[in-house]
């Protein structure tokens, strides 16, 4: 089956497991047929702002870069969580590839429209991946 590539680095337990959550979240987020695209999944020891997890990408772009932390706020933080984490992450990435997420000029778009004066947790993308995050680990992961 063609699919997006997915690569993990960093250390992180039962990484087979992992990968295969990763397709199983491709699959449920419908980006399945989007075998052009690349997604880089990074375990690191801590993010800045003490964030448990990081999607970087552009509008469109062949791939992102999600960046998933071990540690937040000077505690490990459990794997399960991680695994939240990165399926609120993987939300994100699809935002992005398929142009619901963007930036320009320093500033976001959401759905081709400005979008900086929102709090974070008002957000739109915010918002979804937040809403989707525990039904996305429930049917993926567990």
């Amino acid at each position: 089956m063609r699919r997006p590539l997915v690569t993990i680095q960093g250390q992180i337990k039962n990484k087979r497991k992992v990968y295969a959550y990763a397709y199983n979240l491709i699959t449920e987020l419908k980006l399945s047929r989007m075998y052009s695209k690349v997604i880089y999944i990074s375990f690191v020891t801590v993010l800045e702002d003490d964030m448990q997890g990081l999607c970087l990408g552009i509008s469109n772009g062949p791939s992102v870069c999600i960046q998933i932390a071990r540690t937040s706020c000077g505690h490990r933080v459990d794997y399960d969580q991680m695994m939240i984490t990165l399926a609120h992450e993987m939300v994100h990435a699809k935002q992005w590839f398929r142009g619901e997420l963007g930036e320009l000029q320093g500033e976001w778009l959401w759905k081709g429209r400005k979008a900086g004066g929102y709090k974070y947790e008002n957000q739109p993308w915010e918002r979804e991946a937040t809403n989707r995050e525990e039904q996305l680990y429930v049917d993926c992961f567990l």
